[in-house]
């Protein structure tokens, strides 16, 4: 009985709250299980995905933090959904969180127990393996093989190798926490993103470093597109000019 009750306070809450949409509560069903993210988070991913289809915006489906799957399931049901056959392009290292830099502040410094130095060593948060979500998103989601690629590794090294293969973006998804997973993914792939494509910004205002890299990168470029909030942690925002 406990099980049960534990089992309706999660996956099915989370069910109730994509309705009326069936497709919706029933991919943030399935997400529950791998994302740490909020369903009020994962409720808007799905309908920002959903737009960018109904406004005709080309490009691929980009994320950058995959953690155990969660959200990207829910870009790649949106997708099926849809009807769209775009590409889903998943970046991590699947060793979990990189240490932190100076530029992520004391409580960055401090959940990677006072590791601040900006080393390509994970810190073993958020760690899962790419094994396990292959798992998930093809075993349990049921996602196509043909229309998802991976890219291994720190961001630091794939992003930049791997941007200019990707073509363009419609939605673009950074969960990567620190200033410098965040301003390497913004410098390479949101050059890629289409005018009317969106940006979400998962850790915006949960980590100082991701906060400083966006803005950094948003005066440098002469970006005034609003900021929009999703929840107390997450953003977004529509591209309106190249």
């Amino acid at each position: 009985m406990l099980s049960r009750k534990f089992l309706f306070r999660n996956r099915w809450a989370w069910f109730l709250q994509g309705l009326p949409s069936f497709a919706r509560a029933h991919a943030l069903f399935q997400a529950k299980r791998a994302t740490m993210t909020t369903a009020v988070r994962s409720r808007a991913l799905w309908d920002l995905c959903v737009d960018t289809a109904a406004r005709g915006i080309e490009g691929a489906f980009v994320e950058c933090g995959v953690w155990r799957g969660g959200s990207a399931a829910i870009m790649g049901l949106a997708n099926k959904h849809c009807g769209t056959r775009r590409k889903l392009h998943l970046f991590d290292s699947f060793e979990g969180l990189p240490e932190p830099s100076a530029h992520d502040g004391a409580l960055a410094s401090s959940y990677s127990g006072g590791r601040s130095s900006g080393k390509l060593e994970t810190i073993d948060e958020c760690v899962a393996s790419r094994e396990e979500v292959e798992e998930f998103l093809f075993g349990k989601i049921g996602l196509d093989r043909l229309q998802t690629e991976f890219h291994q590794g720190w961001f630091q090294n794939t992003v930049p190798a791997d941007a200019e293969g990707i073509g363009s973006i419609a939605v673009l998804r950074l969960d990567g926490d620190w200033y410098d997973s965040t301003r390497v993914c913004l410098m390479h792939l949101y050059p890629l993103l289409a005018v009317g494509g969106i940006l979400i910004l998962d850790d915006y205002s949960a980590w100082e470093g991701c906060a400083k890299a966006t803005k950094e990168y948003r005066a440098q470029h002469g970006i005034t597109s609003p900021i929009k909030q999703i929840d107390s942690d997450s953003v977004y925002w529509i591209k309106e000019t190249q």
